[in-house]
């Protein structure tokens, strides 16, 4: 570059910035991903299956994780990532209005815009979806041989006669005694339990491979969950319902099948169901009332129709069986004169 042309760019450069402007690649690239975001815009309404590819598996995974409810850390957790890559996800579906901030306390948590739902559902008609929890579904394994580098166990207490600790890998909570490893994978949200219930297996996997990698330690193959799983869904109806008191449902053997209460820690109205199949069963309820509504709905159009078209078999059936009225004699005679 010559001398002249170096003095210019810098002259350029000083009158921007007295100017107050700034005049340098990050403001091309800005622009450019806002001319972007119009484009997306446009293609959200035309075609989703374009938005689906254009964010592909990782996206839509972290778009459905963040936009149900659960935190960075979680999703960090479920899609094994790092949480830089989880915060330039977020970033991205924030500026695509995908996601929308809901609550920030000690952790920021988002919901899913009409777009975003729109986007996973890859519809236009959007079906009503109700958030469903799954609790901390804790999995306890055997221990084979014990860690031989050192792992910072905190004492959690000694019941009877065998010592508890515990130690927190990410956000999961892992409990040691002398014979058990037991993991608990955290609180995870969704619409679809049997997906839940994947990434929570997920989640275990990944704590127990750290484990037994990072510190040597040797698990049992075979894993036993302490209870079964159990699915929240924060109603409007659960709300009303526990005005006016709490519901426990058991079966014939004793064994707990589901509630509508404010058990803790939340204190928040949910119905509880114990199970995947009474799980599954509640997340697909608003989708299953729908249908029947639709089937309802193409009923009664029939049944009109039906109605109507009887209407007029009636109307015509009636007018051949009314009794016609006979001739009377003078026509009689006039007929017989105009033949004569």
């Amino acid at each position: 570059m010559s001398l002249f042309a170096e003095l210019s760019l810098v002259l350029i450069l000083g009158w921007a910035t007295w100017k107050g402007e700034t005049a340098c690649a990050g403001d091309f690239l800005a622009g450019a991903a806002r001319r972007k975001r119009v484009s997306f815009r446009k293609m959200r309404v035309k075609d989703f299956n374009s938005f689906v590819k254009l964010l592909g598996p990782s996206g839509l995974k972290i778009l459905k994780l963040l936009g149900f409810g659960n935190t960075a850390s979680q999703a960090a957790n479920v899609v094994d990532c790092t949480k830089p890559n989880i915060t330039y996800w977020k970033n991205k579906l924030l500026r695509l209005n995908l996601l929308r901030l809901q609550h920030k306390d000690v952790c920021k948590i988002y919901s899913l815009t009409k777009e975003g739902l729109k986007v996973l559902t890859r519809s236009e008609n959007v079906i009503p979806v109700e958030i469903a929890a799954l609790e901390d579904y804790a999995v306890k394994f055997f221990v084979v041989e014990h860690e031989k580098r050192p792992i910072e166990w905190r004492k959690l207490g000694e019941p009877q006669n065998w010592v508890k600790l515990g130690v927190r890998i990410g956000s999961c909570r892992v409990v040691k005694t002398s014979r058990n490893v037991i993991i608990h994978p955290g609180k995870l949200k969704g619409w679809d339990t049997k997906e839940l219930l994947f990434d929570s297996g997920r989640i275990v996997e990944m704590v127990k491979n750290i484990l037994e990698t990072r510190y040597g330690m040797v698990l049992s193959d075979a894993a036993f969950p302490l209870h079964k799983p159990i699915f929240r869904f924060y109603s409007e109806e659960a709300k009303e319902i526990v005005k006016h008191g709490t519901i426990i449902v058991h079966n014939k053997k004793g064994e707990r099948l589901g509630a509508i209460d404010e058990s803790p820690p939340e204190r928040v109205a949910h119905e509880e169901y114990n199970g995947e199949q009474l799980g599954a069963a509640r997340a697909l309820f608003p989708v299953t009332l729908i249908r029947l509504e639709e089937k309802v709905d193409v009923l009664t159009d029939s049944v009109v129709k039906l109605v109507q078209s009887m209407e007029k078999f009636t109307d015509g059936f009636q007018r051949l069986i009314e009794p016609r009225e006979s001739p009377s004699p003078k026509s009689l005679e006039k007929k017989v004169d105009y033949v004569a």
